[in-house]
């Protein structure tokens, strides 16, 4: 929903997957969008709750903090490319195997 509300005119949203080797495998989800991109002195705090940017009524702040902590939950991390003017990329990385260690 932000990819698109990011975009005026024509656009384009790209979803890109693949698994990442090394010790600890890993599912990445590339969502990328040819939006508006998010300001830098804004991106400290986009997964706080109830930040927004949005007119009232548009949005409640809310979806970026509950995909931040449903992915920290399951030892993932979200991570942020974003440029003023050229649009933004979001990457949900999670570990395709969770570890004994994870829940001690």
């Amino acid at each position: 929903m932000n990819a698109t509300q990011a975009i005026t005119g024509d656009g384009e949203i790209v979803i890109r997957t693949h698994a990442s080797g090394g010790a600890t495998p890993e599912a990445v989800i590339e969502i990328t969008d040819s939006g508006s991109g998010i300001s830098p002195e804004h991106l400290p705090r986009i997964f706080d709750p109830g930040f927004t940017t949005k007119g009232v009524g548009v949005g409640t702040g809310l979806g970026l903090s509950i995909c931040y902590r449903i992915v920290h939950d399951h030892h993932g991390r979200i991570e942020v490319d974003s440029a003023r003017g050229r649009g933004s990329t979001f990457r949900v990385v999670v570990p395709t195997v969770v570890m004994a260690s994870h829940f001690a």
